[in-house]
This record gives C-alpha cells, sequence and structure tokens, in this order.
C-alpha cells in the first residue's frame, strides 16, 4: 500500500510533524463563534480579559483570583518569569536564574534571555524523565524560578504527583515552581489543580493550543496562588487577548464531550503509532502528550530520514527526535516512508 504522499527525491509534502499541532481543526461550535467575529474585527477586545478569567475559574472550579491570562502559556511564563524578574532585581540579586531540565520547549532560552535570566540546566536522564533531586540540587541563592514540564516536552514523560508536591515544598521561599501543563489533556491522570494551586509559590500554565486545537488564536491561561496571581495581574498588557480568542475560550471549555473524544482518538493513534514504529525497529520512550521521543543517534537519525521523505519532525539538542501524533494518513505515511528508505538504502 502506497503511502498518502509517495515519496520521492526532492519531494517536499506538507507533513508538519514538528510543532505538536492538533491533527483536527476546531470544533465545529468553536468555528461557528470564529467565524461570527470576523464581521466585529473592526472593534477591540475586552481591555482586560476578567470575564474571560471568570469563565475559565468556574469551568475549573477555582476562585477567579487565581487565574491569568494571556497569548499562549508562553505569554503567561514569559508575565512569570518578568515578576521573578522584577522580585529579584528589588533584593538585590544581580543575575537572577532559573533551573529547568534540558532538552526542553524552545522557548524557555528565549524568555529566560528576554528577561535577563541566566537557565541552569539540568540533563534528563536517558529515560526521559525529569529527576526533581537533580533539579533541586541546581537552585543556588540565585534562583527566582524553577519551570518543571509534566508532560515533559520533547519526551511526554510526567513526574509524580506527591514527588511534586515534597520539591515544591522543600524549595526556598520565594523561588517560584512553574509546572507547564501544556499537555496535560492528554494525561492518563492529570495532577490535582486544586492541591497544585493551594501552594503559595506554584504557577500553573494551561494553554488551548494543543488539545483544543486553537494554536493560532494564541490563548493560554495560568492558575496560581492570589499573590502570585495579583503580581502578574498588576502587569497584564491591555488587549493582549484578540477578540477571536475571547469569543472561542467559552464555547471550547463548554465542547467538554467532544473534547474527550478528540483526545481518546489521539491515544489510540498514539498507541498505534509506536505499535507500527516498534515493528520495523524504531523505539520511542513512553510518552503521555500527543508526540513520540525517539531517543539517541538511532531517534536523530530516523527524524533526517523523514525530512528526506518531507515529514517535518523536531530535533533536540542531540538527544533525539520528537514527532507529533497527528491522524492515521499522517502515521501512515511515516511509517511507509521508513519502510520504502529502508528497502533502497
Amino acid at each position: 500500500m502506497s503511502p498518502p504522499f509517495a515519496p520521492r527525491a526532492g519531494a517536499r509534502p506538507p507533513v508538519r510533524l514538528n510543532l505538536n499541532e492538533s491533527a483536527y481543526p476546531p470544533l465545529p461550535s468553536v468555528a461557528d463563534v470564529l467565524r461570527e467575529g470576523v464581521v466585529s474585527a473592526n472593534r477591540y477586545p475586552d481591555f482586560l480579559p476578567d470575564a474571560t478569567r471568570v469563565v475559565i475559574a468556574d469551568r475549573l472550579g477555582v476562585p477567579a483570583e487565581l487565574i491569568t491570562v494571556g497569548a499562549g502559556a508562553t505569554g503567561i511564563a514569559l508575565s512569570a518569569l518578568q515578576m521573578c524578574a522584577r522580585r529579584a532585581a528589588s533584593r538585590g540579586t544581580a543575575t537572577p536564574a532559573m533551573v529547568t531540565a534540558t532538552p526542553t520547549f524552545d522557548g524557555y532560552p528565549i524568555l529566560a534571555a528576554m528577561v535577563g535570566m541566566r537557565m541552569d540546566a539540568v540533563a534528563l536522564g536517558d529515560d526521559g524523565r525529569v529527576d526533581l533531586d537533580d533539579l533541586f540540587a541546581t537552585v543556588t541563592p540565585d534562583t527566582v524560578a524553577v519551570v518543571v514540564c509534566s508532560p515533559h516536552n520533547p519526551t511526554g514523560s510526567v513526574v509524580d504527583e506527591e514527588d511534586l508536591h515534597e520539591f515544591i515544598e522543600a524549595l526556598p521561599t520565594g523561588v517560584l515552581t512553574i509546572l507547564d501543563e501544556a499537555y496535560v489533556e492528554f494525561c492518563a491522570r492529570p495532577p490535582d489543580l486544586h492541591r497544585l494551586a493551594a501552594h503559595d509559590d506554584v504557577l500553573v500554565l494551561r494553554t488551548f493550543s494543543k488539545a483544543h486545537g486553537l494554536a493560532a488564536l494564541r490563548a493560554g491561561y495560568g492558575i496560581g496562588s492570589p499573590s502570585v496571581a495579583a503580581a502578574m495581574r498588576r502587569h497584564e498588557v491591555p488587549f493582549a487577548l484578540g477578540s477571536a480568542a475571547i469569543a472561542a475560550i467559552p464555547v471550547a471549555l463548554d465542547a467538554e464531550q467532544q473534547l474527550a473524544q478528540r483526545v481518546h482518538s489521539m491515544r489510540q493513534e498514539r498507541a498505534r503509532m509506536v505499535e507500527l514504529l516498534d515493528a520495523i525497529g524504531c523505539r520511542s520512550l513512553p510518552s503521555q502528550a500527543n508526540f513520540l521521543f525517539l531517543p539517541g543517534a538511532d531517534g536523530i537519525a530516523i527524524g533526517r530520514l523523514l525530512g528526506s521523505c518531507g515529514v517535518a519532525t523536531k530535533e533536540c539538542a542531540g538527544r533525539g527526535t520528537r514527532i507529533t501524533v497527528g491522524d492515521r494518513a499522517s502515521t501512515d505515511y511515516v511509517v511507509q516512508s521508513l519502510r520504502l528508505t529502508a528497502l533502497t538504502a
């Protein structure tokens, strides 16, 4: 059986499996409000997204004072690091530092540089997991923030919830834990959000870009203690959340059943992709996200082979290749491309 886009020399079929985008367009109800919103694009959005904060808080079952809203999880992360940098300046820390595990989301080194922070990196284990003990050992008096991604990007590993709480409680006062949960909808057992928000120095990041499939709208939110959320909102940029995002968020949150069906489909496709890749000798790490990580030199070689067949993947700091789980057709294309490449090698 031929793949949907037969690989050939010089071919560049549009198979984008490098950005962890949803394989699905917006849900029909969300698409409807987006179309309706086009006619009012001449009007400014809300000065500050207070009504949107209330909508998100109601859905999560937390007080609205715990919520911040911004331009994707990345925008919230930037606001959080800016807040940490201001804290550091107020207490005379010359070179504030952020601790995180690497490889990680490409945005974090960029954000750290933007706010003048040093990034103290801890290498992931060969199993692709974040070692919280190693992160803790890297904390110094200069540390103002620790970023923990769970599921981790690019490996899809999750941290143990009890270990995470112990880690947070052991950190020095004033060190903010930024828990990046961009892929939390794909987890088998998401952590208890209420328990996380009860910590004084924690900010949980979430986004509408991944499971909801609204990456182009740049909409995300954070959940933190009242003091953390209030400190971030004091520096909120007016008109930062566009009208399209403001209209789409409540509808997206209401479509719980449809979202659950899509997440279930992605999990099934992820399992299928793992099985098919394993059958041709391509090992991946266990993942609870919408992507797989193919470790080591073999993983890098596989990613480059797919690139020659027109499949965009993400090579990660020499540690391996991350590949997004797309739809059935894209999985078939990936596997058939690797089979054909092996036959012609």
